[in-house]
Formats: C-alpha cells, structure tokens, sequence
C-alpha cells in the first residue's frame, strides 16, 4: 500500500516536472527540429500520463469512500480513460520517431522530403486523436453507486459484457502493444547498426583529412548522437513497457480470482510492471541531460543563466587551449559539434 501512497506520487511529481522542463528546453528557437517536435510531444503525453496516473493512485488511500468524495469518483472512469489514452499516445510517438529517424538516417534524400516539423505536427496530432478516440469507450465499463454515505464503483453491463471485453483487449494488445513494439523493435535495430557502421567508416579514415572532410565527420558526429540518444529512448521504453505489455496478454489467457495464491502474485507483478511504465515516462529528461550537450546548454541557460554563463567560459578556455596545443595536427582531431 505505501507504493502506492508514496513511491508512485513521488515518481509522477519528479517526472512531471522532469518533462515540463523538457518541453521548455525543447520549443526554445535554436532546438526546433522535426525529432524535438515529437520529443515535446513526447514529453506532454508523458505528463498526462503520469498526472492521471497520480490522481488514481488516490483510490489506495483509506477512507476514500466517503460521500465527500463522490466527485473524485464520479469521475475515475474518465482518469482511466485518459490514462489509458496517454499512454498509447506515448508508445506510438515513440514508434513515430524512431521510424522517423531511421528514415533521415538510413535514407536521407528522402528524409528532406518527409523529415519535417510541419509534417511531424501532423502526425503528431492524428495520433493523439486516434488514440483517444480508440480508447472513449473506457469511462462507460464504470458506474457508481451510493449506499448509506459509502460510495462504491462497479463495471456497467458494457465493462461486463464478453464480447466487448475480448475485442476491446484484443484490439488493445495489438494495436498498443504488439504492432508499436514491433516496430520500435526493427527500426531501432536498424538505427544501432547504421550508427556503427558509421563508427567503423570514421576509424577507417587516414589521419590526415581535408577540412572539408573535417567539417562532414563533425556533422555526421552530431547525427550520431542525436541518433544515439533516440536509440536510449526506446531501450528504455522497451525495457519498461515490454514486462506490462507480457502480463497484458498474460491476463487475456489467464485470470486467476484475486484471493488466491496465483492471484495475488498475479496483482503483485502488475503493480511492479505498470509502475515500470512510471518510471519510463519519468526518466526521458534524465536522458537528455545525460546524453545531449545541447539539451544540457538549454536547460541551464533557460533556468540556470549563471551557471551555464560560467560553463560557457569554462568551455570557450578548454576549446581555446586545445585549439593552440594541437596547432600542429590542425586537421587531424576535428571539432565535434555539440548536441
């Protein structure tokens, strides 16, 4: 119960607050892009997700049934939906960028065409819809009821019914589970590969290169750790979403009472593997600091001005002595771009 009432709420404040200064970093002028349009999309989607998933863990609370409460729970059914919602939001925006980025990667006279904001925007806005809309009729399988001051929720003939539950899980597993997965799986394969190929082409080159190579070895350098940086992403993504998306289908085969033994271990997993998808929509600011120059320059400029000013100074001196102390083999070390 304390998971609930203290792990949980902790991790959706710090990751909501996380993703909100993701979004700010990511709309300011200079970090505009086609991929920073779907990880502020990202990002937002992630902070509904885990704002509902805050509000229900209320229900674990005691003393909660009470007729003060009849407003939280006249409204639990939409929480869930929007919950839902959210987060196959953020599992197809995931799919979305890594394909995205495969195809300015691995194809990139096509990726001019295709990998731009407007068009990103565009994708971006027909998946929140489609996934909302797939996933309206979530607030009908509930219903509540008030008895003697005590507030009680229980499933709607709708929730109820057979049929609607198998295809509605069904479709739920494949469209939100097997299908994204799939593809997030290819396409990042695809990604790490390119990156190493890449890697091998730069170490097969001679020390001595023109600048004009120089300048192409330090983009291809930014690529790769914009690319290595999505490719972390949806590791995580796979490893936090995957054991939830196992005990999904699980649970369609076989649903043991929850006062049994097989039941309770049953619940007990559910709670550690939905809490993984917590923290996975809680940890992709940690990322970005860890892995992106750029993003880490943008955040303490946009909230720490002081501090990035003497970064800034620290590394205009370090660049400086580098750039003297290795005159001699000017082009041999070329300057990586920051990312």
């Amino acid at each position: 119960v304390w998971f609930h009432r203290v792990v949980q709420p902790v991790f959706c404040v710090v990751g909501m607050v996380g993703n909100l200064m993701t979004v700010v970093v990511m709309t300011r002028p200079g970090m505009r892009s086609s991929t920073n349009t779907y990880l502020t999309a990202l990002a937002l989607s992630d902070i509904f997700s885990l704002l509902f998933t805050w509000a229900l863990t209320f229900e674990h609370y005691p003393d909660n049934k009470g007729q003060e409460y009849l407003w939280y729970w006249r409204y639990w059914g939409c929480m869930y939906w929007l919950h839902d919602a959210f987060m196959g939001i953020s599992v197809w925006l995931t799919a979305a960028f890594t394909f995205e980025r495969y195809i300015a990667v691995c194809h990139p006279l096509r990726g001019r065409v295709f990998c731009t904001e407007s068009r990103a925007r565009r994708f971006i806005v027909t998946i929140y819809i489609l996934c909302l809309l797939l996933t309206s009729t979530t607030p009908f399988e509930w219903s509540v009821e008030e008895k003697d001051g005590v507030v009680c929720k229980k499933m709607t003939p709708l929730g109820l019914d057979p049929m609607y539950r198998t295809v509605f899980y069904w479709s739920w597993a494949t469209l939100f589970v097997f299908v994204p997965l799939i593809v997030i799986s290819i396409f990042n394969t695809f990604l790490i590969e390119a990156v190493h190929r890449s890697k091998r082409q730069r170490s097969g080159l001679t020390q001595q290169v023109e600048p004009r190579d120089c300048a192409n070895s330090s983009r291809q350098r930014q690529e790769n750790k914009i690319t290595t940086t999505l490719i972390a992403v949806v590791i995580l993504f796979i490893i936090c979403q995957t054991p939830a998306a196992v005990m999904l289908v699980v649970y369609l085969f076989y649903n043991p009472d929850k006062n049994s033994p097989s039941g309770a271990i049953m619940l007990g997993l559910g709670n550690i593997f939905n809490f993984l998808t917590t923290v996975n929509a809680s940890s992709n600011f940690l990322l970005y600091c860890v892995m992106s120059d750029k993003y880490r320059r943008t955040l303490l400029l946009t909230f720490c001005p002081c501090l990035a000013t003497r970064h800034q100074r620290s590394h205009t001196f370090t660049s400086y002595y580098a750039s003297h102390h290795n005159s001699s083999v000017r082009f041999n070390s070329p300057n990586t771009l920051n990312t």
